[in-house]
């Protein structure tokens, strides 16, 4: 059995793959097949042509909101391809930030009782909430965790000519027109809510490291 000091770098490496493909996705160069994503995007390299105002996610207050100039600068070629990479982006961010969310306020509320480790006699009732929990976890966990994002980042890949997101899974049996405004409104609802879950899980995460609390009390 390793000990503790071993047993905390493996987690600790392990966290890092964890992060890796979320970092790496605003360092990587966009690939031919993420190249005008957006199918209302043109090639262009003027942001005129792009009809920024129009794209999914420029909503109000802000409407299109870039002070460093990522779009027209970015490292990812023209401003219509720095546009869907980190749209792309800010969509997976927005989708893990809501699973996080609603799974700390879920852990609040209800436990499942299964076992976690059965050799270790651990179960998921006796994992902490929220970042606590990973103190926790044994080293198993970690190595599953790192294996299944691993392989999401390989096999579901972005969809040619859709919308930034769209990884060709669907939208839950519901079939919408690309480019429709039906489409173009849910996306939007999508990109609000991932802004919000964001905020959420970060302040959670702030509260529990402040307070010891993964939830204020009132």
């Amino acid at each position: 059995i390793p000990s503790q000091p071993l047993q905390k770098m493996f987690r600790s490496l392990l966290v890092t793959l964890l992060l890796l493909p979320a970092s790496l996705s605003f360092l990587a160069p966009v690939s031919p097949v993420n190249r005008g994503m957006n199918s209302g995007m043109k090639t262009s390299g003027s942001l005129k042509a792009m009809e920024i105002k129009d794209q999914v996610g420029v909503l109000p207050p802000l409407g299109y909101f870039d002070p460093l100039g990522l779009i027209k600068n970015g490292p990812y070629g023209t401003p219509s391809d720095n546009f869907a990479h980190y749209r792309g982006v800010e969509v997976k961010h927005g989708r893990i930030a809501m699973a996080a969310f609603l799974g700390v306020i879920t852990q609040e509320l209800y436990r499942f009782e299964g076992f976690l480790s059965p050799s270790a006699n651990l179960k998921f009732s006796d994992l902490p909430n929220g970042l606590a929990g990973l103190k926790a976890m044994p080293l198993e966990g970690f190595v599953q965790m790192a294996v299944l994002v691993g392989v999401h980042e390989v096999v579901v890949k972005q969809r040619e000519g859709r919308q930034p997101g769209d990884f060709g899974l669907g939208y839950f049996g519901v079939s919408m027109e690309n480019g429709s405004s039906a489409q173009k409104r849910k996306l939007n609802v999508e990109i609000q809510n991932g802004r919000l879950a964001m905020l959420g899980i970060l302040g959670m995460m702030a509260n529990e490291q402040i307070t010891g609390s993964i939830l204020p009390k009132f």
